[in-house]
């Protein structure tokens, strides 16, 4: 389990931060993958303004990931709750469950994380990556970039340095492997796995593979583990260095621009067109 024993300090120095907590990692220093995500798919702009906001569906994935991920430590870090969310008795529940550093959940979402445990850890294969060797668990990253000097990082849901294996965990609606697929584009999970392998190289571990371990929200809560081809990861890398360039460039200037100031034409695709059949040149 990890415990806040590190803290983002005036001597700050890149590095891997065994023990530093996820609101000062996100709080601290450095460009993360989600925030080049939201320059390279908005604009600076909406990087710049927008708020971290821990929600409802922020408290099930972290209780998710523990349950997953640290499935010895789910009881002592979660709180069984009330069926819901409303009234004093909720706001009582959850004042205690502050005071005494656990995570509160519903009675529902409770019970579907340890559901959720026990089906991922009823396959061998990966309760053996999850619970076997020395598995490092959330573990944060941080390095400069040689070209920008920026300063970056990361936070992998697992390393196994043993194995040089690295994973991180999705809850889905669909583990299907085409619809996996597609939530690796929309989600830019193919960036992730660049952004988190380059940071990790950088401070010297080793690499071997990366694998996603996809799991479903909703009973039977099928798991699949998936790995990418290296033609969509370097497509990540790409995106991940045009990012990371037009951050650096907003940091240089102080400037965080939105989207283009200029009259932009807008495209549409043949099945926009209803009553006629205009001439389009469209990808293969």
């Amino acid at each position: 389990m990890n415990t806040s024993t590190q803290t983002i300090t005036t001597t700050f120095k890149t590095g891997i931060y065994p023990t530093l907590d996820n609101d000062a990692y996100h709080s601290g220093p450095g460009i993360s993958k989600s925030g080049l995500w939201t320059i390279y798919t908005k604009s600076p702009a909406h990087y710049r303004s927008t708020p971290r906001k821990v929600t409802n569906a922020f408290d099930i994935g972290q209780a998710a990931h523990i349950a997953i991920l640290e499935p010895e430590t789910y009881e002592a870090r979660v709180s069984r709750g009330p069926d819901d969310r409303r009234g004093n008795k909720w706001t009582d529940a959850s004042a205690y469950a502050a005071s005494i550093g656990k995570l509160l959940l519903t009675s529902s979402d409770y019970d579907k994380g340890l559901l959720m445990r026990d089906a991922v850890h009823a396959d061998v294969r990966i309760h053996a990556i999850i619970t076997g060797g020395t598995a490092q668990i959330e573990h944060s990253g941080f390095w400069t970039d040689p070209v920008t000097d920026v300063l970056c990082k990361c936070r992998p849901d697992l390393y196994r340095p043993d194995l040089g294996i690295m994973l991180d965990l999705k809850s889905t609606i669909s583990a299907h492997p085409d619809d996996f697929a597609k939530s690796v584009i929309n989600y830019g999970y193919h960036a992730q796995e660049a952004w988190y392998s380059n940071g990790y190289r950088a401070n010297g571990q080793a690499l071997e593979g990366f694998v996603f371990l996809a799991i479903e929200k909703a009973d039977p809560f099928v798991c699949a583990l998936y790995e990418l081809p290296p033609s969509i990861i370097a497509d990540g890398d790409a995106i991940c260095r045009k990012a990371l360039d037009h951050y650096a460039e907003c940091l240089r200037t102080d400037t965080w621009p939105g989207y283009s100031g200029e009259i932009t034409e807008l495209s549409f695709k043949r099945w926009a067109y209803s009553e006629t059949q205009p001439e389009i040149e469209e990808a293969a």
